[in-house]
């Protein structure tokens, strides 16, 4: 199972690689729709994510106004399962 430290570095990762956000306006209160994610976005990010982690995520597992906290949690239960 992953560590939260890991599943946030993957989700920074992909955030900054795939979706040109820059990596300091990444906190942990910060919502994906202040990363400048939309619905869209957030479907490619699950799919990335779940690619990147092997982990299967439903498409509705992230939405816009959850924070990068919320997201790293939805990750960690995807990864424990």
């Amino acid at each position: 199972m992953a560590t939260t430290a890991s599943l946030r570095e993957s989700l920074e990762q992909t955030l900054t690689d795939k979706f040109q956000v820059d990596p300091t306006a990444i906190a942990d209160t910060n919502t994906l729709t202040d990363l400048g994610l939309d619905s869209l976005a957030v479907v490619e990010l699950i799919d990335s994510l779940a690619a990147d982690l092997g982990v299967q995520l439903q498409d509705d597992a992230l939405h816009p106004a959850m924070t990068v906290d919320e997201a790293v949690a939805v990750l960690r239960q995807g990864s424990a399962t």
